[in-house]
């Protein structure tokens, strides 16, 4: 059934059914390249997405919204670390590591704004090879990246406050780490902007994320275990970056080591409190145990304690950086605390918070705070696309334990089976209310959504093949709930 949900990628793509005149690059370049495009086989047109995306690079990021090209918005910090997951992933998948050589004509020649009009006035071109695009990226980084939107102002944002328009973003020697952001902006996938004069979050991120957000790090990590073994096999000519303080070249080799001995030390909180000395915490903050932060030196240091489902996101793609029995652990809480039984996504906040809502409204025009005008967009209200890393980080965790089998796993897609069943989009939603309900202000069918589930199903059928040669009948959902939780999971 799930070779069914990737036959319309041009309905499908459609990110946001508010947005129609927009592309979210985020969501259709970077994050959907694996399900809807190399696992049906369609190389050609992942490859000229990837070149068409490349073209857009400026002040070493990749935009948020494309605007066809016109007047894109940088407003986003994660896009670039996506593009090159994207890149890395369809190296792997094709063999085709002469991609890495394919010539880019960039859109803008300068990430000065009146440098880049004059010399597009007078006729200056700039190509680049998609290995110095991604080398571009990484050094932008180690440099410092600062900048302010361009056109900053109620022309290309209408709520955002002043200092959100400016964008910074640093490597942080001592971790590894990219850290940046403020409390004006929201430059990840949790980028909700309250529009609430009368509620007061007019103008107000509802998630800043600001600091290292945790799957930024394990998607700089592994971009770096990409460049590191192209750079082997001769097809990546860069070893390092020069950052700004340093006085010699920084080997992604020594990055990427650095970022793994400082991980779970900045981001995890122990179980046991008398295990704290070991971990960069501040325990005027814990209320749960056994959880990732959200984040990592944020100057917003309460929000980045919330339990949400993000480290899934990390654990689905840098594994080795987590400690196992620490991962285990953090998805049975997961699990008990973010999924319900009719779920198709995750909750985006611990439901013990009083910022959690479990549904997103946009037309709420009230006084409360935290719903007016959708507020709770990310607080609460149920992601697909989570949910399919959730599933990839659980198959990181139990590729080795022989009582995981095909059935037990795909069991955790009973939902989303029976919801495509019942569409006529063939495909899975933006996001839903608390336990599975229908959200109208949701897109019914969106990119990342069927691509990180159509992931998690190709993966785990691969992943545990050989465990068993059963075909598998998808249960219904109280079935699924009933046989997904085993005494001995």
């Amino acid at each position: 059934f799930f070779f069914l949900m990737i036959r319309r990628p041009p309905r499908s793509t459609q990110s946001r059914s508010s947005a129609a005149s927009d592309v979210y690059k985020r969501q259709v370049s970077t994050q959907s390249t694996w399900g809807i495009l190399l696992v049906p086989g369609l190389y050609k047109e992942g490859k000229e997405i990837i070149v068409q995306f490349a073209k857009t690079l400026r002040h070493g990021l990749i935009p948020n919204l494309l605007d066809a090209g016109r007047n894109p918005r940088y407003n986003c910090r994660d896009a670039c670390w996506w593009f090159i997951k994207a890149i890395r992933d369809y190296v792997e998948m094709t063999n085709d590591q002469e991609i890495l050589n394919t010539e880019i004509d960039l859109y803008f020649l300068s990430d000065n704004q009146e440098e880049h009009y004059r010399l597009k006035k007078e006729g200056e071109k700039c190509a680049l090879k998609l290995s110095d695009v991604i080398q571009n990226i990484f050094q932008k980084h180690a440099s410092g990246i600062a900048f302010r939107e361009w056109n900053a102002g109620e022309q290309i944002d209408s709520v955002m406050k002043y200092q959100g328009f400016n964008v910074k973003l640093k490597l942080d020697e001592h971790t590894g780490f990219i850290i940046g952001g403020n409390q004006y902006n929201c430059l990840t996938w949790m980028d909700k902007m309250g529009s609430s004069s009368k509620a007061g979050n007019r103008g107000v991120p509802a998630n800043p994320r600001d600091g290292s957000p945790i799957e930024l790090t394990a998607l700089v990590k592994y971009g770096l275990d990409f460049v590191v073994e192209m750079n082997k096999k001769g097809y990546y000519p860069y070893k390092g970056v020069q950052p700004e303080h340093l006085q010699r070249e920084y080997t992604f080799k020594e990055w990427a080591d650095c970022i793994s001995r400082n991980f779970e030390r900045c981001y995890y909180i122990p179980l046991e409190s008398e295990n704290s000395e070991n971990y960069d915490l501040n325990s005027f903050y814990i209320h749960r145990r056994g959880i990732y932060k959200d984040c990592f030196n944020s100057d917003n240091e309460k929000m980045s304690y919330k339990l949400r489902p993000n480290p899934c996101v990390a654990l689905a793609i840098a594994p080795e950086l987590f400690n196992l029995q620490h991962a285990k652990n953090f998805l049975e809480i997961v699990e008990r605390t973010l999924i319900e039984q009719n779920s198709l996504g995750i909750k985006t906040l611990d439901p013990k918070e009083k910022e959690y809502k479990h549904f997103y409204d946009n037309s709420n025009d009230s006084n409360d705070y935290f719903i007016a005008q959708g507020f709770s967009y990310h607080n609460g209200p149920e992601w697909v696309w989570v949910y399919g890393f959730f599933l990839l980080g659980k198959l990181n965790l139990i590729r080795n334990d022989q009582s995981w089998t095909q059935e037990r796993f795909i069991s955790y897609l009973a939902n989303h089976k029976h919801f495509i069943d019942s569409t006529d989009w063939l495909s899975l939603p933006e996001l839903t209310n608390g336990n599975g309900q229908f959200c109208q202000f949701s897109s019914p069918a969106q990119a990342w959504s069927i691509s990180a589930v159509a992931e998690a199903y190709f993966r785990g059928l691969k992943e545990l093949k050989a465990r068993t040669c059963l075909l598998y009948t998808s249960p219904s959902p109280r079935d699924r709930q009933k046989s997904r939780m085993p005494s001995s999971a």
